[in-house]
């Protein structure tokens, strides 16, 4: 095994973290916080986004839509569609693939860290999907 605190078996790493690629660890709160300092850096236009990264969030916003709960399987479809010129920003892609793993995760993503880093970035999505391409 490894530390103390570390689970057995290929989800390796402290608790509360959860495996998004081979060997990286990402924990709950760490998607929050990313999820808010977009949401921060959208809001102030700091970060514009681009036609992909506003494809993305309205293929994931129209799920929502339907009153499912979003899923890793959701956010995997939205990343393998179609990307105009520019493909989604780095920041957003991190932030999208994390949650994925996170919600591949059931035990980690049902609970309050986890609901709450979920919903964070619900908020990140409905703000891009709802944005309109100059900005505002």
């Amino acid at each position: 095994m490894g530390e103390v605190g570390e689970r057995p078996g290929p989800f390796r790493g402290p608790p509360g973290a959860y495996e998004t690629f081979v060997g990286m660890h990402v924990a709950a709160e760490e998607i929050r916080a990313e999820a808010a300092v977009l949401i921060d850096h959208h809001a102030r236009g700091a970060w514009q986004p681009n036609d992909a990264d506003r494809k993305a969030a309205v293929a994931l916003f129209r799920f929502l839509e339907t009153g499912l709960p979003l899923d890793a399987e959701q956010i995997r479809s939205a990343l393998a569609l179609p990307e105009p010129a520019a493909p989604v920003s780095a920041g957003l892609l991190a932030l999208l693939r994390s949650t994925a793993g996170l919600l591949d995760t059931t035990d980690v993503a049902d609970g309050p860290a986890g609901r709450d880093a979920v919903d964070h970035v619900c908020l990140l999505l409905d703000a891009l999907a709802l944005s309109r391409p100059d900005g505002r």
